[in-house]
Order: structure tokens, then C-alpha cells, then sequence
């Protein structure tokens, strides 16, 4: 079964253009090398533009990543450039990410 990882990020709205730039920069490439490699089973990060938790000048997003298992997960998250990338969106973030990690029982 594979693992399905649903984070909720935050940031700072003067700061959300920069993120998304950094992201793409810097993550893009790196989810379309594991997807290449069959690491990850499909993965998107999504701007929230309505929903219960809306806070005036942040900006949510939604990552969603599905991995065959928690070893692409952890080989994701201890490689270097992942790990420079994280050192500088937590900077523009007010908290901590709300994190989901569970075992895909349905899926089409």
C-alpha cells in the first residue's frame, strides 16, 4: 500500500509570491526526479482559496504527496536540497505546517 501525505502550509501573504517562486525553483525539479524514478506516486501543491480556517494577510496551501512507501518519504525529506529549501520557507512561515501521514485505502 502506498502513503499518502497531506500537508497544510502556511505563510505569511506578502511572503506567498516568494515561496511559490522558491518552490518551483527548487522542489519542481526534485518531485519530477523522484517521479521519474517511481518514488513518488503523485504529488501537487495547491494554492487554498476558500475553507474553515482562512486568515487574513496568510496564505494556505495544500501539499499533496503519495509515495510507494515512508522510505521514499524519508529519503525525500533527508535530501540536501530539500532540506536547503526548508531552512528558508520556514522563515517566511507564522507556524508550524499541519501534517497528515496515512496508509492509501482507496484510490481511482
Amino acid at each position: 500500500m502506498s502513503q499518502t501525505n497531506a500537508i497544510i502550509l502556511r505563510f505569511r501573504e506578502v511572503d506567498a509570491e516568494r515561496f511559490e517562486k522558491l518552490f518551483e525553483a527548487e522542489i519542481l525539479p526534485l518531485w519530477g526526479q523522484f517521479k521519474a524514478q517511481g518514488k513518488f506516486i503523485a504529488a501537487s501543491l495547491t494554492p487554498v482559496d476558500d475553507g474553515s480556517e482562512i486568515k487574513k494577510g496568510v496564505k494556505d496551501y495544500i501539499l499533496h504527496v503519495e509515495v510507494p512507501s515512508m522510505v521514499e518519504h524519508e529519503e525525500f525529506d533527508s535530501s540536501a536540497p530539500f532540506l536547503t529549501f526548508l531552512a528558508k520557507a520556514k522563515l517566511m512561515q507564522p507556524e508550524e505546517p499541519k501534517i497528515w501521514l496515512g496508509t492509501t485505502r482507496f484510490q481511482v
